[in-house]
């Protein structure tokens, strides 16, 4: 499999799962053997392909709730690429793209329902069985060895998102917060973001898109891309509290003027140097943006925000 671009008209597009188990084996479909099934009799990923303007991750849920009658809380697209013909590919041959989003399973395979295929099982990444899909093994050692296979093995109480905003000049966006006690760091400056919805509600997102939409409603503005540069287990709860928080940073350009953002929340936003940036700030924040500004995608973020393509 290579990379390839996320869409295309002149492309099928397939939504597929890297499901992990809090042990670390993954869930593996057992396809149907029969004519016209792609990769028929071999185990391979629960998923399918994208309808006509839906969006990747929806289809993904959708497939999950058709093959699994499961839908998962945390899930992350995580590749997009090519895939050769496969035995019993139906005229697709090589202009097919899957987008496989790693996922974390949240229930026990007993739970689960089986709506395509011959069986599924669990198998750890160097376990996997002789009669599988060709090429998936590499996939699966590669996405083993990923700090995204760590994050989504991991069962988390709390799923957040916080944005490292960079404008044309290198500084940080940051939004001086509500000073409420029941809320984490009161007074303090911190970063735009907050908390994925599959925690909140019922619904179902991405962390990109959380964060995207934390942007919308907190500035009402979203950047051009976002770019996951780390996700990292972060504490602001009071010590003896055992919620286990995951924390999602987005980097994103800041491509408009500061004028034309709104706050929608906290008590004010302004844009620091990351050698000036204030005193009364959230010190894990301090710490993650010295880390960041040492990166190559810092730089990338200023290139952007001057206008970059």
């Amino acid at each position: 499999m290579t990379e390839a671009p996320l869409s295309g008209d002149s492309f099928e597009q397939v939504a597929v799962g890297l499901i992990a188990a809090t042990d670390g084996r993954l869930l593996l479909q057992h396809r149907d053997d029969m004519p016209g099934v792609s990769g028929a009799g071999l185990w391979g990923l629960f998923g399918g392909h994208v309808e006509p303007d839906e969006a990747l991750s929806a289809a993904f849920l959708r497939e999950m709730d058709e093959e699994l009658a499961w839908r998962p809380r945390h899930f992350e697209l995580c590749l997009s690429a090519y895939v050769p013909p496969l035995p019993g590919d139906r005229g697709y041959g090589e202009r097919v793209v899957s987008h496989v989003f790693a996922a974390h399973l949240d229930v026990s395979p007993a739970a689960l329902t089986l709506g395509e295929g011959q069986a599924m099982a669990l198998f750890a990444p160097d376990a996997l069985p002789a009669a599988i899909v060709p090429g998936l093994v590499a996939v699966i050692e590669e996405f083993a060895r990923s700090r995204t296979y760590g994050r989504v093995r991991r069962e988390w109480d709390w799923l957040s998102t916080t944005g490292l905003i960079v404008d044309a000049e290198g500084r940080f966006l940051l939004q001086h917060r509500d000073d409420k006690p029941e809320i984490a760091h009161p007074g303090l400056w911190g970063s735009f973001g907050g908390r994925v919805e599959p925690h909140e509600t019922d619904a179902r997102e991405t962390p990109e898109e959380g964060f995207l939409r934390e942007l919308r409603e907190e500035l009402c503005w979203q950047p051009r891309c976002a770019v996951l540069y780390d996700g990292v287990p972060f504490r602001t709860l009071e010590d003896g509290d055992a919620r286990r928080q995951l924390i999602y940073a987005y980097a994103a350009p800041l491509d408009a003027p500061l004028a034309a953002l709104e706050l929608r929340e906290g008590q004010g936003m302004t844009a620091f140097a990351p050698d000036a940036l204030p005193e009364r700030i959230v010190p894990a924040l301090r710490t993650l943006i010295a880390q960041f500004a040492a990166s190559d995608l810092y730089r990338e973020m200023i290139r952007l925000a001057r206008g970059g393509a």
